[in-house]
């Protein structure tokens, strides 16, 4: 069997040492190549990486020289014999030529598409490291399409409550208007199971279903709303990028801003409103008021461990995201006997979020990548603030 060499090039506009650790850390890898990492970077350190399609790739590090060679063996899903993989890293003025190199790709009916799939997978992955490291946009994020969703967490006890007679989907926590779904006629509490031909089991299906897909495209969507199954057509949308504030204290201020005025609106939810009332549930498995604050303390505890990991390039890959568990509900609702409390915590929280963002440390902005996605983050955060008012309200009116 033959076997084949592929040589690929790119300048990026930034210092070897950066892209030296866009290959060697597992938050890096997974800005620009892959959904999911775990490396040692050392001499006979071990390489995992994992793509929400299914693909993975497992190696073992045969040279590490910082800033200038990275060098490792290649066992892709589906591929009949191992590989190799060489980086060079070549200073060019500002920035830098990377030269990658994968050698022993064989030929023939055993090889049939995977020599093709791994250079079309290296070409785009090389033109995204550029834009990450150069920009901070992750193009498998900024070009994919949008369906407009709001998602929630869908459970056995959930999927039980709306009558679907599946667990596995994507709930929708709401749309949002003038994009794809409220388009097609989809509304809160609907489950989407599949687009086209592929099945939405969960985020990385729904990922995959719209990984060949662009903004303008039109899908089938098959989705439960209640016991029924229905389909509609969609039009995929564009995803709104508005370029996040480039400074930590720009940052701070513009999600400072933000949070004021829904905690302001939040607060008036509850003005004149007994604390009975705020504590009851409207339906046995729906959250009362006081249970939104909850969700929404936890939550912005959780973003600050986020950030706290990602500035230290050492976030943790875990499960699909499930929401916050009701759990965590119980010690808030013991220690803050009242609404009053709760909000009181939540503010406190969100300034807490507002004084870490301020104090950002120079050496996490300019690592672009992460940078781009935190800030992008918080900034489309308002959209959960919306629902949770929403839900919030909801609940208090309830009978």
């Amino acid at each position: 069997m033959s076997r084949t060499t592929l040589t690929l090039e790119q300048r990026i506009e930034v210092a070897p040492s950066a892209v030296f650790h866009a290959f060697t850390n597992s938050t890096a890898l997974r800005e620009w190549l892959c959904d999911a990492a775990m490396v040692t970077p050392r001499q006979d350190g071990r390489l995992h990486l994992w793509w929400a399609s299914g693909y993975h790739a497992t190696g073992d590090f045969t040279k590490v020289v910082p800033g200038e060679r990275i060098s490792f063996t290649w066992q892709g899903k589906g591929e009949p014999a191992p590989t190799r993989v060489r980086v060079a890293l070549r200073p060019d003025g500002d920035g830098t030529i990377v030269e990658l190199v994968h050698k022993g790709v064989g030929s023939g009916k055993k090889w049939a598409g995977a020599a093709a799939a791994i250079q079309r997978g290296w070409e785009t992955g090389l033109d995204n490291l550029r834009s990450v490291l150069e920009t901070g946009h992750d193009l498998r994020f900024t070009r994919r399409p949008m369906l407009g969703i709001l998602p929630d967490a869908l459970t056995p006890e959930t999927a039980a409550r709306l009558g679907v007679p599946t667990d596995k989907g994507i709930l929708l926590g709401g749309v949002v208007e003038g994009m794809g779904a409220a388009g097609a006629g989809l509304q809160q509490g609907d489950v989407i199971v599949r687009i086209g031909e592929a099945k939405t089991r969960d985020w990385a299906g729904l990922q995959t279903a719209l990984s060949g897909h662009q903004a303008g495209d039109e899908v089938e969507v098959t989705y439960y709303r209640g016991a029924e199954k229905a389909k509609a057509q969609m039009t995929l949308s564009a995803r709104p990028l508005d370029e996040p504030p480039a400074t930590p204290a720009a940052l701070s201020a513009a999600v400072a801003a933000a949070g004021e005025d829904f905690l302001g609106r939040l607060s008036a939810a509850f003005d004149g409103v007994e604390d009975a009332r705020a504590r009851r549930r409207p339906a046995e498995k729906e959250w009362s008021a006081d249970e939104v604050l909850c969700h929404l303390i936890a939550s912005e505890r959780a973003t600050h461990h986020f950030i706290d990991q990602l500035a230290g390039a050492q976030e943790p890959w875990t499960d699909d995201w499930t929401g916050n568990p009701d759990i965590a509900h119980v010690g808030l609702l013991a220690v803050f006997p009242t609404s009053g409390g709760l909000l009181k915590e939540l503010r406190r929280n969100r300034a807490e979020t507002w004084a870490i963002l301020a104090a950002l440390p120079d050496e996490f902005v300019a690592r672009k990548g992460s940078y781009w996605r935190m800030a992008y983050g918080l900034i489309e955060g308002r959209l959960h603030d919306e629902e949770h008012l929403a839900q919030a309200k909801a609940a208090l009116a309830a009978e």
